[in-house]
């Protein structure tokens, strides 16, 4: 295998997480998906402010800032769910963009966000104290 194809051949990593006594599974994003995390989220939410008749100021950033965190995003939840949940594969169940699957996944049980969130935060490294040691 050359280096090229190690390279892509790294893919997301899958686990499981439970809710109640059923098992799914969910993967950490690609690339592409960090991508839409942090440029296309902007987007997302210019689009939404026009909808909902919120008039951006683009010249100045504070303002525009403030403006953004005020337009309502009514899928933010449902989009990180249909970003994550997949099958054992890693291919995702849902779309993010197709907004039916975007209102099923609103009306699910508060629970599986709950144990997607913590999951997440299961995997973000932890502070660790000074060993005590090293005083």
């Amino acid at each position: 295998m050359n280096l090229r194809e190690q390279i892509l051949s790294i893919k997301p990593k899958v686990r499981t997480i439970k809710v109640g006594e059923q098992e799914f599974f969910i993967r950490e994003f690609n690339v592409g998906e960090m991508n839409q995390h942090y440029f296309g989220q902007q987007q997302q939410l210019y689009k939404l402010a026009e909808e909902q008749g919120i008039e951006l100021d683009l010249d100045d950033e504070a303002e525009l800032t403030k403006q953004l965190a005020k337009v309502y995003d009514p899928y933010k939840l449902a989009r990180t769910l249909a970003s994550r949940l997949c099958d054992k594969e890693g291919n995702n169940i849902f779309d993010i963009n197709n907004k039916e699957d975007l209102e099923q996944l609103s009306k699910l049980d508060k629970s599986i966000f709950s144990s997607l969130e913590s999951s997440l935060l299961e995997e973000q490294p932890k502070n660790s104290q000074p060993d005590v040691s090293s005083k």
